[in-house]
C-alpha cells in the first residue's frame, strides 16, 4: 500500500494548495492519497540501501557504479571494449544521469542486461536467452516507462527484419515461458490498476492526464531530446548533442549507404524506434539534459560504436576524435552546471536555516525549489497563484504551534523580472494581501534578512 507524501504543513494546507513546486505534477491526490509520481520501486530500493547503512551522502556514488557496471558487463560479454566502457560513461548522458539521485543507474543496468541476452538469443537461437533478456527488461518497467517502449521496439524490430517468418519464430518458443518471463511486467499492470485506476500507474497519470500539445510542440519536444535546442531562456541538452560522435555510425551506414550485415541492420532499426517513440510519446523535453529520455538507446548505439571500424578513411578517423573530444567536453559543462547547481542550493539552504521559525512561507517556486530535503522536515508553504491565501492564513491563525515564521520572498528587482516568466508566481496584488493579513496577528520586526534577490522577512505571533 502506498503512503501519502510526507507534508509537514498538512494541517495548514489540508487541501495542499501551496505543496512543493506547485502545477509541476510533482504530486496530486489519487484515489484519496496525496501521493508524488515517482517509482515506488526506486523508493523500495533506496529504503533497502538504506537500511543496510547507505548514507544518503553515499548513495549517488553506489548508483553511479551501477552505471559502471552495466557497461563492464556488457564488456565482459565482448559487445564493447574497455575504450567504448569509457566513452560510453564519461562522453554520454549517462555521466551526468548517475551523479544524481535517482532511478537511472538501476533501469539502465537491467535493460544493458535485457539487451545483451536478446543479442545472445539472436547469435545462438537458444531460446532461453530471450526469456532470460524478456525478464530483465520487464522488471524495469516499475522504475520507468521508457521501458515499455523499449522492449517494444525489440519486439517490433523482429517483426520488421523477419517479416512472415515471424510466426514460425514465434512457434519454437514456449508461450508459458514467455508469460513468466513477462510477469514482472503483468504485475506492474495489475498493481496500477488495483491501486490507481489505470495499468500504466501515476507517472502515467501525472504526465498525460492534461497533456493537449500541438503538433508543432511536439516536433519542438522531438529536437529537443534528440538533438538541442533553446526555450524560454534554457537550454536543451538532447542525446546527440551530449554525445554527437555516436552519430557517425549512423551517418555512416544509413545516409552513406555502406554495407552492413544482420547485426548492423538490428541495432539501426532498434535505435531509430526507439528514438522515435521516445520523440513523440514523451510527456515533455526533459528540462535540461533532454537526451534522458532516450538514455536506453546508449546501449545499441555503443554497441554499433564498437561494430563501426572505418579504418581506411582518414575523414571519418578526423570527424571521431573531433566529436569525441567535443562530448567530453558537453559532459564536463553538463557537471559544472550540475556543481553549480548545487552549491547554490547548500548556499540558499544555509540563508534559510539562519531564519529558524515555526514556520517558512514562500512567494515563488524558485525560492521555494532551493529547500530541498527540507520540505521533508519543516513546516513550509509554497503559496502560489491558485492558492487559496485565506483559507491557509484562517488555520495559521487558529494554529498554536506557530509562534513564528518567515517570508521568503523576491525583492522588488528581481520579482520585475520573473513576474512574466514564471506562471506559478504569487502576483504583487497577492503579496500585499499576504502582508496585510500576516499583520493582524504577527509582528513584523523591522531588519530582514537579504541574500543577492532574496528577502526573508521574520513575524511573531502577537500575544
Amino acid at each position: 500500500m502506498r503512503p501519502a507524501l510526507r507534508y509537514p504543513a498538512q494541517e495548514l494546507d489540508p487541501h495542499h494548495d501551496a505543496f512543493f513546486l506547485p502545477g509541476t505534477g510533482f504530486a496530486k491526490e489519487i484515489h484519496g492519497k496525496f501521493i508524488g509520481q515517482y517509482p515506488i520501486a526506486f523508493s523500495f530500493v533506496s529504503s533497502l540501501l538504506r537500511l543496510a547503512g547507505i548514507t544518503w551522502k553515499w548513495m549517488p556514488m553506489l548508483l553511479s557504479f551501477f552505471t559502471v557496471l552495466s557497461l563492464y558487463l556488457l564488456s565482459k560479454r565482448k559487445l564493447i571494449s574497455q575504450g567504448t566502457v569509457l566513452l560510453g560513461y564519461g562522453a554520454t548522458i549517462l555521466f551526468a544521469l548517475s551523479l544524481d539521485f535517482s532511478e537511472y543507474s538501476i533501469y539502465f543496468l537491467f535493460n544493458s542486461l535485457g539487451f545483451s541476452w536478446w543479442l545472445r538469443y539472436r547469435e545462438s537461437k537458444k531460446s532461453r536467452y530471450l526469456y532470460f533478456a524478456l525478464i530483465a527488461c520487464s522488471i524495469p518497467i516499475w522504475l520507468r516507462l521508457e521501458s515499455l517502449l523499449f522492449l517494444g521496439s525489440l519486439v517490433l524490430c523482429e517483426i520488421i527484419i523477419f517479416g512472415r517468418n515471424t510466426r514460425h519464430l514465434i512457434k519454437k518458443l514456449n508461450p508459458f515461458a514467455i508469460l513468466f518471463a513477462l510477469s514482472p511486467m503483468f504485475l506492474f499492470f495489475l498493481w496500477n490498476f488495483w491501486k490507481y485506476g489505470h495499468i500504466l500507474g501515476v507517472r502515467f497519470i501525472f504526465n498525460y492526464g492534461n497533456n493537449h500539445v500541438s503538433f508543432l510542440d511536439r516536433i519542438l519536444r522531438f529536437f529537443s531530446i534528440t538533438f538541442v535546442n533553446y526555450v524560454d531562456g534554457i537550454p536543451k541538452f538532447g542525446l546527440f548533442f551530449c554525445s554527437s560522435f555516436l552519430l557517425l555510425p549512423i551517418l555512416y551506414y544509413v545516409f552513406f549507404k555502406n554495407k552492413r550485415n544482420e547485426k548492423i541492420n538490428f541495432l539501426l532499426t532498434v535505435i531509430g524506434l526507439n528514438t522515435v517513440l521516445v520523440g513523440i510519446l514523451a510527456p515533455n523535453d526533459g528540462i535540461t539534459i533532454t537526451g534522458r529520455y532516450l538514455i536506453l538507446v546508449v546501449i545499441p548505439l555503443l554497441i554499433l560504436w564498437e561494430n563501426w571500424k572505418p579504418h581506411a578513411s582518414k575523414i571519418w578517423k578526423i570527424l571521431s576524435v573531433t566529436l569525441i573530444v567535443f562530448s567530453f567536453l558537453i559532459s564536463g559543462l553538463i557537471l559544472k552546471i550540475l556543481q553549480h547547481s548545487t552549491k547554490q542550493e547548500r548556499i540558499y539552504r544555509d540563508f534559510y536555516a539562519r531564519n529558524e521559525t515555526s514556520l517558512w512561507i514562500f512567494t515563488d517556486p524558485i525560492l521555494c525549489g532551493q529547500a530541498g530535503s527540507d520540505h521533508l522536515s519543516k513546516r513550509i508553504l509554497c503559496f502560489n497563484s491558485e492558492t487559496n491565501l485565506d483559507r491557509i492564513l484562517k488555520n495559521l491563525e487558529s494554529e498554536p504551534s506557530v509562534s513564528s515564521l518567515t517570508v521568503f520572498e523576491m525583492n522588488e528587482k528581481e520579482f520585475r523580472n520573473f513576474e512574466n516568466k514564471i506562471p506559478m508566481i504569487l502576483s504583487s496584488e497577492s503579496r500585499t494581501i499576504l502582508k496585510e493579513k500576516l499583520n493582524l496577528k504577527f509582528q513584523k520586526e523591522k531588519n530582514p534578512s537579504v541574500y543577492k534577490g532574496a528577502v526573508a522577512t521574520r513575524y511573531n505571533k502577537r500575544f
